[in-house]
């Protein structure tokens, strides 16, 4: 299994994400090509290890909150986004992912096991750089998997870091 961290660059327009190997180099980025302030945006998915890019129609975040303002809540919170026209949870089970949810061990943050037909295809976890806190910069991820299984594992840990959503299972 390779281990690699996720770098969402939320702040912009133009939103991006790129998943970087343990030598800093960009393997695998999905980026907005063109801001719609209506509707879908266009983005492309780049896997830099294959040279293969795809563009999808990637939507607005929608979320859905529970009500009340307790810990139940937040963790119930329902969030997710339309790729191609299909909220993105039902693209991916449709494909065959499951995504088992818990909190990380010693640690603030989540893990996610994503599993593909029955079988554990990466572990997706949220990090941060080195010296920064959590609440002040945007969530990174560590990803790991196997390089065979990016272009479904990065589309993955692109739509964890995508929404606001916290437990999947």
């Amino acid at each position: 299994m390779n281990k690699y961290l996720l770098k969402p660059k939320l702040g912009t327009i133009k939103q991006a994400f790129f998943l970087e190997d343990e030598n800093g180099n960009t393997i695998y980025e999905g980026r907005m090509v063109k801001f719609s302030l209506f509707g879908a945006s266009p983005f492309e998915f780049i896997n830099h290890i294959t040279n293969k890019t795809e563009e999808h129609k990637v939507g607005k975040t929608v979320n859905i909150e529970q009500g009340g303002n307790d810990l139940i809540s937040f963790l119930s919170k329902k969030s997710y986004f339309k790729y191609d026209g299909i909220k993105i949870w039902d693209y991916l089970h449709d494909k065959g992912i499951r995504i088992d949810s818990r909190v990380s061990g010693n640690k603030i943050g989540m893990t996610y096991v994503v599993s593909f037909e029955g079988k554990e295809l990466a572990t997706i976890a949220t990090s941060s750089p080195k010296g920064k806190s959590f609440i002040t910069m945007d969530l990174y991820y560590d990803v790991t998997c196997e390089e065979k299984d990016l272009d479904l594992v990065f589309l993955v840990a692109f739509s964890i870091a995508k929404t606001e959503q916290l437990t999947y299972n």
